[in-house]
């Protein structure tokens, strides 16, 4: 992507908001190639939709996972078709698209707090529990996990890769990320992030993004680990910390409707008001649009899905 993008360009984007029915959205996912959207939500099935010139469409809607599903993630170009479905009750599930069902599941041990694919094998799915660790199953041997580690019995809020698939990312409740080498699981440092609860944690190839219920965000090198900046100005914590596709900008979202985006100077570059908690958040993969999901206000707005570009 081109290095001299506009800042204004956030300016001009338009809202477009998806047909939605299943109550307060839990989590969003772009597919590999940024054709479909899905989302899961408090009730109903999972639903997808298809993007395409002029607009989008309906696509499928995941009947045969089970409707307690709270986090979800699509596989890699590696292996575009996959799906990956955490429910609440200690299962994640494989849903492929091919075949238009569910062709694995796998019993967690814990209540899963976060899902991802390893970027680049396609094949390794890591999930992540509050209370037991990491588990992580390889699609191509289904029986059991291959890795299963308690984490010095660290609560997990989120996990991510990094880009290269070298790395495991755990965000804890004491406000810590934990990072591991993969696959060895060999323990390479301890950030200290956060004064209290870590809530999410992001990986761009230059930086590694934190947000914590101190209410910041904070940017780590990713070759020392070092601290780069530090964004404030929320006013309560942050839930969400995401880098854009081409690594310039991070979207942040609080426990108020602001969503705010940094370049990673930590300049705002842009802000927007959603419709009420956001609840959800993912950049496009390919380019500069981003989807929201939100749980909605009791006053004035119901939860919705929102592609904004």
């Amino acid at each position: 992507m081109a290095s001299n993008i506009p800042t204004d360009v956030f300016s001009k984007h338009k809202e477009n908001t998806m047909h939605w029915e299943q109550g307060t959205v839990y989590d969003i996912s772009w597919s590999s190639d940024g054709s479909q959207l899905t989302a899961a939500g408090a009730t109903g099935p999972v639903r997808t939709w298809r993007l395409e010139r002029g607009g989008h469409k309906e696509g499928d809607v995941h009947s045969g996972l089970p409707s307690s599903i709270e986090r979800i993630a699509w596989s890699p170009p590696t292996n575009p078709s996959l799906l990956a479905a955490a429910a609440y009750e200690k299962t994640v599930c494989i849903w492929d698209q091919r075949l238009s069902s569910t062709t694995m599941r796998f019993a967690t041990r814990g209540v899963n707090s976060d899902v991802c694919w390893h970027p680049q094998s396609g094949t390794h799915v890591l999930v992540a529990s509050r209370d037991e660790g990491i588990e992580v199953f390889d699609t191509t041997q289904p029986n059991r996990p291959v890795v299963s580690a308690n984490i010095d019995g660290a609560s997990l809020n989120s996990a991510r890769w990094s880009s290269d698939g070298s790395l495991l990312l755990l965000a804890t409740h004491s406000g810590s990320v934990e990072i591991y080498a993969w696959p060895s699981m060999a323990h390479i440092t301890t950030i200290p992030a956060h004064a209290s609860s870590c809530n999410c944690v992001a990986f761009d190839p230059h930086f590694i993004a934190t947000g914590g219920a101190d209410s910041c965000v904070q940017l780590w090198n990713t070759l020392d680990f070092s601290l780069h900046t530090v964004i404030g100005g929320f006013e309560s914590p942050v839930v969400f910390a995401e880098f854009s596709a081409c690594g310039k900008f991070v979207a942040c979202a609080s426990d108020d409707e602001d969503l705010v985006i940094h370049n990673t100077k930590g300049q705002v570059v842009h802000r927007m008001r959603v419709h009420g908690l956001t609840t959800a958040l993912e950049w496009h993969p390919r380019n500069l649009a981003f989807a929201v999901g939100s749980a909605g206000s009791s006053k004035s707005s119901k939860p919705s899905v929102s592609i904004f570009l």
